[in-house]
């Protein structure tokens, strides 16, 4: 079972097969900087260091920032 990345609108969907690898690697992979989301691993929030598997479910959440 892949590991499926999505953003909160669903209008990113990706899936990758990986048996264990840091989110921060993952994103690059995939050409997305972290510094832009807040990541949220199987309904919790996670830290770019923390390792996802297969079967686990990333949702990004973008960072909004204004003033």
């Amino acid at each position: 079972m892949p590991i499926r990345i999505r953003s909160l609108d669903g209008s990113f969907v990706k899936e990758v097969n990986a048996r264990k690898i840091r989110i921060k690697e993952l994103l690059e992979k995939l050409g997305i900087l972290i510094e832009e989301y807040v990541v949220v691993k199987n309904g919790e929030v996670t830290t770019e260091d923390d390792t996802v598997e297969d079967g686990d479910e990333i949702v990004l959440y973008p960072v909004v920032s204004g003033g």
